[in-house]
């Protein structure tokens, strides 16, 4: 996998740390991290400081995260966007799906 991914636990909330890339090699086995993480959390803090890159495979592990928060009440934030992942997620649509924190 060439992603590494980092849970740093705040109470009943989580920040995950994603640094590397995603894509179609290995979008599901971040999905299946990152599913598991929100069960078990109310919110969820994406760090995208150290985030490369992302495809249309790692979109849909995001809206599948969003998805499973928004269900239970939860709230899916992020931090620390690179431009270019920005300018993905704001052509996609996809900024309406995150809170944006500093």
């Amino acid at each position: 996998m060439s992603m590494d991914i980092s849970l740093i636990k705040h109470g009943k909330d989580a920040e995950v740390k994603l640094k590397g890339f995603i894509d179609a090699t290995n979008a599901y086995e971040v999905e299946d991290i990152l599913v598991d993480v929100a069960s078990k959390y109310d919110d969820l803090l994406l760090d995208m400081e150290q985030l490369e890159y992302i495809s249309s495979a790692g979109l849909r592990t995001f809206k599948r995260i969003y998805m499973d928060l928004r269900r239970k009440g939860g709230v899916l934030s992020v931090k620390n966007v690179d431009k270019s992942i920005m300018e993905v997620l704001e052509v996609t649509g996809f900024t309406r799906l995150f809170k944006f924190v500093d």
